[in-house]
């Protein structure tokens, strides 16, 4: 990782802990269908990842409740990314629908999935 990337992950990290994200108001029934369907979600991502910190904040802009695993904290999230996924690269969403999964690593694919079903 070159060092122009990890001072701005490291910013970003910093911003991320200090400047709250002001969610996407709606009502209680749409906000709780939404948490439903979020809970069927999980975000792999990496604190120092500059990517990782604006993908995790605009789910929380929108209001989704994602599982959130940090792959560099627990190394059996790194296992689950690399068995499931096939990559242990960041971030990376998981969409259970069923018994069907998939698995998103492009940042853009990651924020256009969320902006058209969210």
């Amino acid at each position: 990782m070159n060092l122009t990337r990890q001072i701005k992950g490291m910013a970003l990290n910093l911003m991320d802990r200090v400047v709250p994200v002001r969610p996407v108001s709606r009502d209680q029934r749409e906000q709780s269908r939404l948490n439903r369907e979020s809970r069927r979600m999980q975000l792999y991502f990496c604190r120092s990842c500059p990517s990782s910190i604006s993908v995790k904040r605009h789910c929380a802009k929108l209001g989704l409740r994602v599982v959130e695993k940090d792959v560099d904290r627990v190394n059996s999230f790194r296992n689950e990314l690399v068995r499931g996924g096939g990559q242990p690269r960041v971030p990376c969403l998981r969409i259970a629908d069923g018994q069907k999964e998939h698995w998103l690593y492009s940042p853009d694919k990651i924020l256009k999935y969320l902006d058209s079903h969210f």
